[in-house]
């Protein structure tokens, strides 16, 4: 259970018992509330993608994602969350009862009247983005150089009253990696998505726009008045112990862009720091090499002693590479045993990275694209279409492009750190 919720959760079925008998006896026999808590299931229909919620190698990520795992607590029931690729899918979804509650984007700006909206979770303004030089940022863009995420279309084009094309692809990160190669170029996003990109592209051109502002509001259907409720009374409880706030500043945190380490640095460390963590490293016992497990180690941790009595059990040496080791050991065995040698070492640390599942859409790929599955070179090719074209895949979203840098880097700073073992 989230701890953030986990005192409130004596009050839970109380509330939404209490609410659900405040519905007409006709509508009870009705009421989605009862059905959740019958059926010990909530279903919740989020977006799948980069900003809202996707499966990583650590699990579920994204504020829908955690704010829905929140909501589920709450009720004391198990989350059961249904993937979607846009808006449309999403609220015909809800209409005909697949999910009890739908989490879009934004709030729409017209909703059809079998739908509703809960609270509002937070707001976020549209910022212009363009090259990094002394202009406004759309100010010099001709229409042909102005483009926006294909959901974000109708809304710019409402704010601004100007033509913008719709990009090609659906991710924030691709979107803007195709239009830093142009010499202009401009696109509108939400800040908050902004924000999380500060790692890929610290320096450019941005302006928010004035007067306007989006609305995060999930939606029910227009007779489910208890489960409304509900959501009121969650979301009011969940900015009294802090919860929402903190599932927000999450929103705001630059997604972590790995960076090759640098050579001198990485010799310095081996020399300085990997002496703390080399006795903890070396007695792992896992499939892989202990190299690798250490190199992880530093790619993820930069080989924290974290000796100190006030650290947590988690961040302390030994028990960290051991968690590495065995997560590393359960892959492992997830992976088809006719893929061998190195070829199966790069697979391992991949799902690592991004997931089983992942690595299974991408082999998919692969296949589909006439090359072989079983072979690192061929499906890291197809790692980086997980974050463009990801709709068809069975475990949607994933940021395919770091996964293979996180291969790479991996192999970098094992082999150095193996190099520099054996001239000692």
């Amino acid at each position: 259970m989230n701890p953030l919720l986990h005192h409130l959760s004596g009050k839970v079925l109380l509330v939404a018992i209490t609410l659900s008998w405040l519905l007409p006896a006709s509508a009870q026999a009705q009421s989605t509330l009862n059905t959740v808590l019958e059926e010990q299931v909530l279903k919740v229909g989020l977006i799948n993608d980069r900003h809202h919620y996707h499966l990583t190698g650590d699990g579920p990520t994204g504020f829908d994602y955690g704010y829905a795992r929140g909501l589920a607590d709450y009720l004391g029931v198990t989350l059961q969350v249904v993937p979607f690729y846009s808006e449309a899918k999403l609220y015909q979804a809800l209409t005909n009862n697949t999910v009890h509650i739908a989490a879009p984007r934004f709030r729409p700006a017209a909703l059809r009247p079998d739908l509703t909206y809960g609270p509002v979770l937070f707001t976020a303004t549209l910022v212009e983005i363009g090259p990094d030089n002394d202009a406004s940022p759309c100010a010099t863009t001709e229409p042909q150089q102005r483009r926006v995420l294909p959901y974000l279309q109708d809304t710019v084009t409402a704010i601004t009253g100007s033509d913008w094309q719709k990009s090609d692809s659906a991710d924030s990160v691709t979107l803007l990696t195709e239009m830093l190669s142009q010499a202009e170029f401009c696109t509108i996003l939400p800040n908050t998505w902004r924000a999380a990109l500060k790692g890929y592209f610290p320096s450019l051109n941005e302006q928010v726009l004035p007067d306007v502002t989006l609305s995060k509001q999930w939606l029910v259907r227009a007779e489910d008045t208890a489960l409304l409720s509900t959501l009121y009374e969650f979301t009011h409880l969940s900015r009294t112990n802090g919860s929402l706030a903190v599932l927000k500043d999450k929103i705001h945190e630059p997604q972590k862009v790995l960076v090759k380490p640098d050579p001198r640095q990485l010799v310095e460390h081996i020399n300085t720091r990997y002496p703390a963590i080399q006795q903890a490293a070396e007695g792992v016992q896992s499939t892989l090499d202990g190299a690798y497990i250490a190199a992880i180690d530093y790619l993820l941790n930069d080989w924290q002693a974290a000796q100190h009595e006030q650290a947590k059990e988690n961040e302390k040496p030994a028990i960290r590479l051991a968690q590495i080791g065995r997560k590393l050991d359960t892959l492992q065995a997830q992976l088809p045993a006719r893929i061998q040698g190195t070829d199966r070492t790069w697979f391992i640390l991949a799902a690592y990275y991004l997931g089983a599942e992942h690595i299974d859409d991408a082999r998919q790929l692969t296949v589909q694209a006439g090359a072989n599955p079983d072979l690192w070179v061929d499906v890291k090719q197809q790692l980086p279409l997980l974050q463009t074209d990801y709709s068809a895949t069975r475990a949607g979203f994933a940021n395919g492009a770091q996964a293979v840098t996180f291969v790479d880097q991996v192999r970098y700073v094992a082999e150095t750190l193996t190099l520099l073992m054996k001239g000692t």
